[in-house]
């Protein structure tokens, strides 16, 4: 190698001394100021591992034999990337005893049923072995650990807490029928169950009970047919407007039955009951749901006439410029709904009442008041009022008021 060649590699240039050295540093300087250095240590791959499910977000219901669960799948990674493949829900149960334990994310997971699930709202059902299903109640704690597709987890979730024992009862002796004040749900009284023996020798164990109800399931099984425009406002009973399905708590499950008066007039329903237990144990606040009664279908028609009319007086006068006899009616108003009018009755009051009323409105009126003016001067007659659904169901008839025409 030439001497001129050695010196550039020791970054000395000919005619330089050694001090010459000063050249070499200040260019090697200027590259790294100009990001020619070696770039930075990469990023390490995603594992694409799922987001821990929120552990308030969990919910535990025990129903009947089993337990069900909701909660949020998220939407993205540890890494805040979007999920990528199938993702697989590792439910874990933990039988917790009489009192709540310490459950952490290094609590190993007990798993006891696998599902697929997709981000947003998830569910899965937990059937208990006989073992949880009797004896004394205790907690169960459940979490949620979500698998990439390569079987990987973040970790599980938080736990929510369900009562292992006996569930309550299924709600017996279930009935219906529908009246003019909408429909009848009757069920069977039900004795309190005697404590368990096992629990009378440990009473820290024994669960406080704060409520129990029965919830109704009401599920429209077809629409109600259309009301004409002309139609009154409102029903009896009910709406047409109703959603498909409605949960509504019927009170104390010893109330034995309960109306549901917002039953739309010509749908068709199924109706189940369950028993709803709400009860701490080991600090824990659970709710508890029997299974579902059996189911009963009713269908609910208009087939109920209005109330009698009340109030009816009858006032004797003239109409018209030639004073032409009339005698004028009044009543006191229905306010029950879906009440088309009314038709007015009327016959000569004789000593025997032998004459038939006849109604002297073809069409029903629908104020609450009347003019006839067909009666003959110095006639006496009998008049009574009726009232008539929109469906075309009449009223019984009201009491009777007797008034002469004038001459």
């Amino acid at each position: 190698m030439h001497s001129w060649d050695k010196r550039r590699l020791d970054g000395r240039w000919p005619g330089a001394d050694g001090g010459a050295a000063w050249l070499f540093s200040f260019v090697a300087a200027g590259a790294i100021l100009n990001g020619c250095a070696s770039p930075a240590n990469p990023l390490p791959p995603t594992l694409n591992l799922p987001q821990v499910v929120s552990g308030a977000g969990i919910r535990a219901v025990r129903v009947g034999d089993a337990v069900r669960l909701d909660w949020t799948t998220p939407t993205q990674t540890t890494d805040k990337l979007a999920i990528k493949g199938p993702v697989t829900a590792v439910i874990c149960r933990d039988l917790a005893g009489a009192n709540a334990v310490r459950i952490s994310a290094k609590t190993a997971c007990v798993p006891v049923a696998r599902v697929a699930v997709t981000a947003g709202a998830s569910e899965a059902t937990d059937t208990l072995p006989a073992e949880l299903t009797t004896g004394p109640a205790r907690l169960l704690a459940y979490r949620v650990e979500l698998l990439n597709s390569a079987g990987r987890a973040a970790g599980p979730s938080g736990a929510a807490f369900a009562a292992a024992g006996v569930a309550p009862g299924v709600v017996g002796g279930f009935t219906g029928h529908v009246t003019k004040a909408g429909v009848v749900l009757e069920w069977k009284r039900e004795a309190a169950a005697p404590a368990d023996s096992n629990l009378s020798e440990h009473p820290e164990a024994l669960p406080k009970m704060l409520s129990s109800s029965v919830e109704l399931i009401r599920t429209a099984l077809s629409a109600p047919a259309a009301v004409p425009a002309s139609a009154p406002k409102g029903g009896l009973p009910g709406s047409s407007k109703a959603p498909a399905q409605v949960r509504f708590d019927a009170g104390n499950v010893d109330a034995g039955g309960t109306i549901d008066r917002t039953a739309a007039i010509g749908s068709e329903y199924s109706y189940t009951a369950q028993q709803v237990l709400v009860e701490t144990i080991g600090g824990q606040k659970l709710e508890s749901r029997s299974a579902a009664s059996a189911a009963i279908s009713l269908t609910v028609r208009d087939v109920f006439p209005p109330e009698v009319p009340q109030g009816l007086v009858a006032v004797p006068g003239f109409v018209g410029a030639e004073q032409k006899p009339a005698i004028d009616l009044s009543w006191e108003p229905d306010v029950e709904p879906r009440v088309a009018g009314y038709r007015v009755y009327r016959r000569e009051a004789l000593a025997d009442h032998s004459n038939r009323w006849e109604t002297i409105t073809p069409e029903p009126v629908t104020g609450a008041a009347y003019r006839d003016a067909t009666v003959l001067a110095g006639h006496r007659y009998e008049y009574r009022v009726t009232a008539v659904s929109t469906a075309g169901n009449e009223s019984g008839p009201s009491a009777a008021t007797a008034e002469t025409a004038p001459e």
